[in-house]
């Protein structure tokens, strides 16, 4: 018996039409599962846009959008056995890691997907990274992920790596879960488990996007950290060099981060480096810092590191606590406590 899918749309590439300005979003979800009728084959679908969410790009993507994504998915669970949500690629890691946060105990697979090239577009991989997240779709296994070009991972390991060719995000620092087959069939990668939650799915969309990310070069001004401070913002993630070196001769950071610090803004360090993460330890550039108080990602993605930062200031202001949940793995976020 065929399971029930609901096909949910955000716009982006994948729901792209041409115009006199370029692309742009312009096709509903209906119109996008109409381009491929062998969906209905391996599942039962359902398809509308997302409520409260105007059809985008996804460079317009906004914080606020992610808690109605996540609101709507929690509300449509009951009814379904897997959800796919079309979504453009640019930001398409960040949604997939913030939903990982704000939904949790999942017994039902949320997949995000989406295109390089539209689907009315001769050689489009829409139609591929479709069908592929709708198998997925039907399986046993809870949580969010990301389909695309084949591989199926977890959606808050994922980073977006090339900007034009089809395999263009990867999982970092963390294994596939596994592949759609030729067939359309799934195969898990070794060590990979199904996940089925014994516990009750949760909705939690509090959030505060009132952060900023700051990424380091030889020069950075120090007053570059005083106008932050001016600006009011809650949470600063420094993207500092290799496993966290942030510069203390010549033009010193130290003193400005220790100001954060001290005013309460929960100052967060993580690598310019895509693979392997933070290690504050190894270096003095990094435990100088680590000394201040500032909290390291270990081997969180730039964009789980964002989301996760925004998502826990939502919760509290309390340094002490924002530190014990950044460094809580709620998800599969983080390797190491």
């Amino acid at each position: 018996m065929k399971k029930k899918v609901l096909i949910l749309s955000v716009g982006g590439t994948i729901a792209s039409v041409k115009t006199e300005n370029g692309f742009k979003p312009g096709l509903t979800a209906e119109s996008l599962i109409e381009h491929i009728p062998q969906l209905e084959k391996i599942a039962n679908i359902d398809a509308r846009d997302i409520k409260s969410i105007p059809i985008i790009d996804s460079s317009n993507m906004q914080p606020e959008y992610w808690a109605a994504m996540a609101r709507d998915v929690f509300e449509a669970l009951p009814n379904y056995e897997g959800i796919v949500i079309t979504h453009g690629t640019d930001t398409l890691a960040y949604t997939s890691s913030m939903l990982s946060f704000m939904l949790q105990g999942l017994s039902k697979p949320i997949i995000i997907t989406g295109a390089m090239k539209s689907i009315v577009e001769p050689g489009t991989d829409a139609k591929r990274n479709l069908i592929g997240s709708v198998s997925f779709a039907c399986e046993d296994n809870g949580g969010i992920y990301v389909v695309f070009n084949d591989k199926i991972m977890k959606g808050c390991r994922v980073c977006k790596m090339k900007s034009q060719k089809f395999d263009a995000f990867c999982s970092v620092n963390c294994q596939d879960v596994g592949c759609i087959n030729s067939d359309g069939g799934v195969s898990y990668n070794t060590n990979t488990q199904k996940m089925v939650s014994p516990e009750e799915t949760t909705l939690d969309d509090k959030l505060d996007p009132n952060i900023f990310l700051l990424k380091l070069i030889p020069g950075t001004h120090p007053e570059v950290i005083d106008k932050l401070l001016e600006l009011g913002y809650k949470g600063i993630i420094i993207e500092s060099f290799g496993c966290g070196g942030v510069p203390f001769i010549g033009r010193n950071l130290l003193p400005g981060i220790k100001k954060l610090i001290e005013r309460g803004v929960a100052v967060v360090i993580a690598s310019q480096v895509i693979y392997d993460g933070v290690n504050l330890t190894r270096y003095e550039v990094g435990r100088r810092a680590l000394d201040l108080g500032v909290i390291p990602t270990y081997d969180m993605t730039k964009e789980a590191t964002v989301t996760k930062l925004m998502w826990v200031l939502g919760h509290t202001n309390d340094l002490n606590e924002v530190k014990k949940m950044m460094l809580t793995n709620y998800c599969g976020e983080l390797s190491v406590s």
